[in-house]
């Protein structure tokens, strides 16, 4: 490199939005990329991942006997139809809270556009097409995130690991969130460290807006800003910016841009959310102020999958068989002897007295509301009086949240393969840390979705969508690993 280059880096690094105002530099023990690194391998996984997710979506999974294949089975297509022909945010029976708008919001844009009418496997190719296209996005991101973080090659082995692994692509071939949030918690990390390492007022808004959208997908990462933005704000303290420095924020250099990052972060973030949460409002006449409803319902759902015969693997947890006791059974009548009390049933719209008498259906969200409400006394009573029984499921969720899907033997399988990569990850945690790799903006992602499924309700669903920003940690470990195992040149010492 020349001398005038190297002037243009040193002035170009010293620029306001860069490392130096804080102190941050590049990582120490990184394999740094290359200034021009070639476009290829992001691209390989890009297409990998994509040409994968279209063989399973559309060849493999309508035709296996693994798993039943269903489109829709929760009814976010059927939200979408009903969006696409004006019918409003409903399941056919009024307005809904059920559900957060922005998956079926997409996949209404494109029934309209492509038309929403016909047999589902036709009527929802469109949105199973562009979820092939989100996988393989997915690839893509976990191959730049592992690259800023560890360097060119431990880059493409997250890519290859993640285009490579099954739990990325359960969902592919269905109308679930799990492919969209999938892409947005992995886009979670690398914007987080992108604000991290480069605070601007525009690194902070693009994190607030992926994390708004991740909170519109799935109301789950509504609290991430809260936890993330003070370990950001703790990490900066640690690489030596002072309070001062961070108060007054005057500076040429941009000693403020660290604060002015993360105010446009939760700014942006507010801004994302609060239309859907005044939508809510207004529906529901002020009685329900969030994201979607039945966050009580899940939490107490919880108690039944902690039972010893599901976590034990002694009980198949689902069955395609109609006639067999399983969790969701189970799971149901617990709901519905719940809300029976209150002459409400879980199986059906219609509300029925305290005697069993018909009473006149009511608008859905009505019935949601009530619902919401007799459940959110009963969860305020169990962790007021029976906090030990929370402490119990949240401990054992941390661990049902890697491995329990429909039967034992897939269940097996679904918690060796996140056995390996927890523990690749943790080998790679544990050498990232020595060699002063700031990992935290990934691993708490990772974290957070761990520990808030468990304290709600968490099985190998679930944690699908962590997944690709996992394998990212857990291929700085393989590589790290392989790297530790090869054969070293023998000495010339005689």
């Amino acid at each position: 490199m020349d001398a005038g280059m190297e002037e243009k880096l040193a002035v170009i690094e010293k620029q306001p939005g860069s490392l130096e105002p804080l102190g941050l530099r590049e990582q120490p023990g990184a394999d740094r990329p290359r200034a021009r690194a070639s476009l290829l391998p992001g691209l390989f996984v890009f297409l990998l991942g994509s040409v994968i997710a279209y063989v399973y979506a559309f060849l493999l999974y309508p035709r296996q006997g693994l798993i039943q294949p269903v489109i829709d089975l929760n009814g976010f297509g059927q939200l979408a139809r009903h969006l696409a022909h004006g019918d409003g945010f409903s399941l056919g029976y009024g307005p809904t809270l059920r559900r957060a708008p922005l998956y079926p919001a997409f996949a209404a844009l494109l029934l309209r556009l492509c038309g929403s009418s016909g047999p589902e496997a036709l009527v929802y190719r469109p949105v199973l097409l562009a979820q092939c296209l989100m996988v393989g996005l997915t690839c893509l991101s976990a191959f730049a995130l592992a690259r800023k973080l560890f360097g060119e090659r431990t880059g493409l082995v997250a890519g290859l690991l993640c285009a490579l692994t099954p739990q990325v692509y359960r969902y592919v071939g269905m109308t679930e969130v799990e492919t969209s949030l999938g892409l947005l918690l992995v886009l979670m990390a690398l914007t987080g460290l992108n604000l991290y390492r480069r605070p601007t007022v525009s690194t902070g808004a693009l994190f607030g807006l992926v994390v708004g959208a991740a909170t519109l997908v799935k109301p789950l990462p509504l609290f991430y800003p809260f936890v993330f933005l003070p370990l950001v704000f703790w990490a900066w303290k640690k690489q030596g910016r002072t309070k001062g420095q961070a108060e007054a924020g005057t500076g040429r250099n941009g000693q403020g841009q660290g604060l002015r990052g993360l105010l446009a972060s939760l700014v942006v973030f507010v801004l994302c959310v609060l239309p859907w949460v005044v939508r809510n409002g207004l529906v529901s006449h002020g009685q329900f102020w969030g994201i979607s409803s039945n966050g009580p319902g899940e939490f107490l759902r919880g108690y039944v999958n902690v039972e010893p015969q599901f976590v034990l693997l002694r009980q198949d947890f689902g069955s395609r068989d109609p006639s067999a006791v399983m969790w969701d059974w189970e799971a149901n009548l617990y709901e519905d002897a719940l809300l029976r009390k209150h002459g409400m049933s879980f199986f059906s719209t219609e509300r029925f007295g305290p005697h069993g008498e018909y009473m006149p259906m009511e608008a859905r969200v009505d019935l949601e509301l009530k619902k919401e409400a007799i459940e959110s006394a009963e969860v305020k009573r169990r962790l007021r009086q029976e906090p030990l029984g929370f402490i119990k499921k949240f401990a054992i969720q941390t661990v049902t949240f890697w491995y329990i899907v429909e039967t034992r033997k897939k269940s097996l399988v679904m918690g060796g393969i996140a056995l390996l990569a927890l523990t690749l990850a943790g080998f790679g945690q544990l050498q990232a840390r020595r060699k002063g790799i700031h990992t935290f903006p990934a691993l708490s992602v990772v974290i957070y979705f761990n520990l808030m499924y468990a304290a709600i309700l968490a099985f190998g669903r679930y944690s699908m969508p962590v997944y690709p920003t996992l394998l990212v940690l857990s291929a700085y470990g393989l590589t790290q690993l392989w790297a530790a195992c090869r054969p070293h040149p023998a000495s010339n010492v005689p």
